[in-house]
């Protein structure tokens, strides 16, 4: 029989040096502090540690999806790390190409991240295989593990929302579905906090045994909040699945008429998007307002049409097996990293679960499905909603159309059609016939039968009214005095202006 003398039984040397330790740190739990543990070994015993010392101190953590590596973990970590290195790049060129033609999809470049972490969690899986004392480089590892998982749910409930709406375009805007998404969003952001520091406190300190299972139940209450979050996604494909209600019909959408195929190397006509934009300059405003929605050609809604509707015939049943895809691919990995931190072993007594084939699958083989349904799919034109239009646009004021028909003639019409009249009946005046209708009364100012030549009445002077301005006090021009003339330009002297006059030019 084969003896492990990196365990506890039979009682070793090496079992004794650790009680020793811990002893002097207030006897925490043997399953935390490996980080603090490896440096306080190291101050003992040298930098090179016992291969029996390090054995023990690792068998007693708490375990992970994956074991702790081992030198055979280095050569599929490398390759899941090159995998993931050209899924970035894909995803990058993909984002640059449709940059550059005014195509913006921004998860191509959250998924570009997100495989750039997920490959450096597996650089530091390998180099702490390496080295299993290289306790620093496997917390960062299981750290970065984490996060790719929880972004790639999060980007799987974006497309599922997208698709929702597209569906039922009137509940997809309404406020309490975007507020239940937002809060669902936010939820995702303190859950992988949390996950993060449960992770990796009881690794970086030491913790008695009652606070080491409040770590362990904030890990179990994250993990399933995981698996929670995963199953949103399904739960608004089931929603688009119900046929759309009477007002969804009715709402007018807004699509990228401008996508003309979902083939795996199309990309659209540059500067599409910015075309389509302008033209909303010349609508009426419930169309600058209409819902913005991912491109079809298959619905009955009352969608604002572009110059040309010559498209392919662009099905979403497609888009429905890519977000199924990628919601068991990582439903499943949740499932299996739920499974291992429920079961709270040690690394001395891990189960089936924690295999590393459980986690090269969970984290390697099923993201990398997830990405290429999102590459070869095209998920960037199956799920691109169009950005919202410029300000300039949207600040565009129109009256709104109307189903009562207005009357053939305008008012506009009706007043000119009234001067005519007054013209017909005053026509005379303009041929000469001035007599008709000029006055007897001497004193109208407005007589013109005749005018007498003399001071008064001279042509060249329009006689003003005694009254004139009579309510002003002071008058340096003498206007206000009786028998006083404006003089014409083309008569008799000007008076001069004073000469302190402030308009005088």
């Amino acid at each position: 029989m084969s003896i492990d003398y990196g365990s506890d039984d039979p009682y070793s040397a090496t079992r004794g040096l650790l009680e020793l330790l811990l002893h002097v740190f207030e006897n925490p739990d043997r399953g935390t502090g490996a980080y603090v543990t490896v440096a306080r070994g190291k101050n003992l015993v040298g930098e090179n540690l016992p291969p029996i010392f390090i054995h023990n101190v690792m068998g007693k953590q708490f375990n992970l999806l994956g074991k702790y590596p081992l030198h055979n973990d280095v050569a599929p970590s490398i390759l899941f790390a090159c995998i993931f290195l050209v899924i970035s790049v894909i995803h990058f060129v993909v984002f640059s190409i449709n940059y550059s033609r005014g195509h913006y999809f921004m998860l191509n470049l959250v998924w570009a991240f997100t495989m750039m972490i997920r490959m450096l969690s597996f650089i530091l899986r390998a180099t702490w295989a390496v080295n299993i004392v290289n306790v620093k480089e496997g917390i960062a590892g299981e750290v970065f593990f984490v996060i790719p998982n929880v972004l790639l749910v999060s980007t799987n409930l974006i497309l599922a929302q997208r698709l929702f709406t597209w569906r039922h375009p009137v509940g997809g805007t309404r406020k309490l579905f975007w507020v239940f998404m937002i809060s669902s969003y936010l939820s995702a952001a303190i859950i992988l906090a949390v996950a993060i520091l449960a992770s990796a406190i009881p690794y970086m300190y030491y913790l008695s045994t009652k606070r080491f299972f409040v770590y362990i139940n904030l890990n179990r209450w994250a993990s399933i909040m995981v698996i929670v979050y995963s199953l949103t996604a399904t739960s608004l494909i089931g929603l688009s699945l119900w046929l759309p209600t009477k007002k969804d019909e009715n709402r007018y959408t807004y699509q990228p008429w401008w996508i003309e195929s979902f083939a795996p190397f199309y990309f659209i006509k540059k500067g599409a998007a910015q075309e389509a934009e302008a033209t909303f300059m010349k609508r009426n405003s419930n169309h600058r307002h209409a819902t913005r929605v991912i491109a079809a050609t298959h619905h009955h809604f009352k969608m604002v049409k572009g110059l040309s509707n010559q498209r392919g015939d662009l099905k979403h049943n497609v888009s429905l097996v890519i977000i199924i895809i990628s919601t068991v691919c990582l439903l499943i990995a949740s499932i299996l990293r739920s499974i291992v931190v429920f079961q709270a072993r040690t690394n001395f007594k891990s189960g089936p679960a924690s295999e590393p084939v459980s986690m090269y699958f969970a984290w390697g083989v099923f993201e990398v499905i997830v990405n290429l349904a999102y590459i070869i799919g095209r998920a960037d034109l199956r799920f691109y909603r169009p950005d919202r239009l410029p300000k300039k646009v949207r600040a565009i004021i129109t009256a709104e159309q109307t189903a009562v028909v207005s009357s053939a003639e305008s008012e506009e019409e009706n007043e000119e059609e009234d001067d005519d009249e007054d013209y017909e009946e005053y026509a005379d005046y303009e041929d000469g016939n001035q007599d008709e209708y000029a006055s007897e009364f001497p004193d109208d100012e407005l007589y013109f039968k005749n005018p007498a030549v003399g001071r008064e009445s001279d042509s060249g002077l329009t006689p003003v009214n005694n009254n004139f301005e009579k309510n002003y006090s002071t008058d340096s021009y003498g206007y206000n005095t009786p028998n006083t003339f404006l003089q014409s330009p083309h008569v008799g002297k000007p008076t001069p202006y004073p000469d302190n006059d402030e308009f005088k030019f």
